[in-house]
């Protein structure tokens, strides 16, 4: 057996570091979609639900992970937040307009509340609620009414404060 020249060494070790770089920067360019479409899911949350600045997002979870196609079917983007006391009362007031409702959700809405997330009770007791639609482009809706004014929903933009934890949990979540 005749040994391999030095020139078809570094040839052949050539050729596997050149698919290394590739499949490195393949997987570098999906992480960075991943981190763009997680920050702009969190930039929609914070419009539609006016989050406090010094809210601390303890849980979050965006479904499908990234756009496909320029859709993203089955959205559901959901978070909750721990507040502060006077974060608390101030996104109380803040969202009043938003048709801010006390809990127990009214039997009405929570018929059409077709998510299940384990992010979002909605069983909670104490605390206050809004729930909104926009009809279509939900994590873009500049305008939105309220779930009462639509009797089938194919989007949601739920709020759910619970004041006994001081918890906000929230979702964006659409069925088309």
């Amino acid at each position: 057996m005749k040994p391999k020249s030095i020139l078809a060494r570094l040839n052949y070790i050539s050729n596997r570091m050149t698919k290394l770089l590739i499949l490195t920067l393949l997987v570098t360019v999906f992480s960075s979609c991943q981190w763009l479409t997680d920050k702009s899911d969190k930039a929609a949350l914070e419009k539609h639900f006016d989050i406090p600045d010094d809210a601390e997002m303890i849980a979050y979870d965006g479904y499908p992970a990234m756009v496909g196609f320029g859709q993203r079917e089955a959205l559901s983007i959901t978070a909750k937040y721990k507040l502060t006391d006077d974060d608390m009362y101030g996104w109380i007031k803040k969202v009043q307009n938003k048709g801010l409702k006390k809990l127990p959700i009214e039997p009405d809405c929570k018929k059409k509340l077709w998510f299940k997330n384990k992010l979002v009770p909605t069983d909670i007791k104490t605390g206050y609620y809004f729930c909104r639609t926009a009809g279509n482009d939900v994590l873009n809706a500049d305008s939105t009414k309220s779930c009462d004014e639509v009797d089938n929903l194919i989007d949601i933009i739920f709020a759910i404060l619970d004041t006994d934890s001081r918890e906000l949990s929230v979702i964006i979540t659409s069925g088309y």
